[in-house]
Formats: structure tokens, C-alpha cells, sequence
């Protein structure tokens, strides 16, 4: 019976395979205030050379992007910004760089815009490929998957924008205002008149939070510095 060779060892000088961990080139903000009980899933991007805050309890799902860009970024208690998601100034369609500064000056200039970037209120949620530039979004308003919210428009508390709507620059949404059909309005007369629906909404919205925090990894430790 004959014996099989014994192979032999690698040398010393062997190259790894493993590849060498490669470095984002994408710049980090000039600042990121975190809460302690934020939840930022691996592979989430926060980028920009403006301030970044995430209040208590943010949530940013795999694949979305947080921009500071061209301005400042505020995400208050509760939001959620779900897959491939985009918030802050500049994440919409690509512009070339006359079309982008006429874009901010006419932002900056206009009297019914904050010109201090972009703040989401508490508990508003922004769905999978949705893209937010606008001004403020308010308390409880969700943003629906495709749905588009152009520069400096300011959307009030509970709002709902349907899925692949969009909402016009520096448009002004009451609170409670339902946009569907692209860009059709109404009013949520069900969450404005029954307080009890809305509190159960928001119920809902806190578990699903506690859900999170279940089933995803947290990678907040990376943007801890």
C-alpha cells in the first residue's frame, strides 16, 4: 500500500489571500451628534461636510444615505429612513454644478425656506427609494416608497406623500395633508379627527422601532468617534 506524499507547507512569504479592507473615499461630516440609543444598520452611509444629528431612537436601514453635502442634516427622536432611502440637500437627480448653485441660491433666497438644511420632526418614516431634500417634514409624516421631496418645501405634521408622488421645491404642505396620483391633494380627515387612531399609529411606530433594535446589527460604534 503505497503512502501519499505529504503536500508541503506554504512558504513563509506566501501572499494572503485575504484582500486588504478597503477605505470609503465617500468625506464624513464635519461633525455627527449621536444619540446613545441610535440604531445605524451595516453598509448605512452618512456623508457631507456639514453637521449630522440623529436624535433618539434613528433608525437607518441598510443602503440609505444621509447627505450633508450642502447643508446641515436633523433626524429627531424616532425616524426611521429605510433602504436606499436618500435625505439631505442633494441627493436628488443629478445636476451639473450651474444647475446645483442656482438650485441653492434660489433655496437660500427663498422667504417661506429654512436655510438651515434639512430636519425630519419625531417619528417621521421615509420608505425604500424615497428622497427627501426638503426643508422640515413633520412630526408623524411618512414618506411612501419612490416618493420625492424637492428642495426647500416644508411638509407638516402627519402627512402622508403615497408612493412615486412628488412634491414640488419650496411647496408648503399643511399638517394632516394627504399627496397621492403624483401630486393630487387631500386632507386626512381620519387622523385629524379621531385622536384615538392616532394614538394607536403611534403605538404601532414604537413597537416597530423595539422590533428594530431585534432584528438588526448595530453599527453605531463606526460613526462613534
Amino acid at each position: 500500500m503505497s503512502s501519499q506524499p505529504t503536500p508541503a507547507r506554504p512558504g513563509p512569504d506566501r501572499r494572503s489571500s485575504a484582500a486588504p479592507k478597503r477605505t470609503s473615499m465617500l468625506p464624513k461630516p464635519s461633525s455627527i451628534a449621536l444619540d446613545p440609543s441610535v440604531l445605524i444598520a451595516q453598509h448605512a452611509q452618512i456623508t457631507g461636510t456639514h453637521p449630522v444629528t440623529l436624535g433618539p431612537n434613528t433608525v437607518l436601514h441598510p443602503h440609505s444615505k444621509i447627505s450633508s453635502a450642502l447643508a446641515p442634516v436633523v433626524l429627531g427622536e424616532g425616524v426611521v429612513v429605510y433602504e436606499r432611502a436618500k435625505v439631505g440637500m442633494g441627493v436628488g437627480p443629478e445636476l451639473d454644478a450651474e444647475s446645483r448653485r442656482s438650485s441653492m441660491a434660489s433655496a437660500q433666497n427663498s422667504a417661506n425656506v429654512r436655510s438651515e438644511g434639512t430636519m425630519l420632526g419625531r417619528n417621521v418614516v421615509v420608505e425604500s427609494n424615497a428622497t427627501v431634500e426638503a426643508a422640515e417634514v413633520g412630526e408623524g409624516s411618512v414618506i411612501e416608497v419612490g416618493a420625492v421631496l424637492a428642495t426647500g418645501c416644508v411638509v407638516g405634521k402627519y402627512c402622508t406623500i403615497s408612493p412615486y408622488s412628488f412634491v414640488p421645491p419650496n411647496a408648503r404642505l399643511p399638517d394632516f395633508t394627504v399627496v397621492y396620483s403624483g401630486s393630487e391633494q387631500r386632507s386626512d380627515k381620519t387622523l385629524q379627527l379621531r385622536p384615538d387612531i392616532l394614538e394607536a399609529r403611534n403605538a404601532v411606530h414604537a413597537k416597530q422601532l423595539d422590533m428594530f433594535k431585534k432584528l438588526i446589527s448595530n453599527n453605531v460604534s463606526k460613526w462613534m468617534v
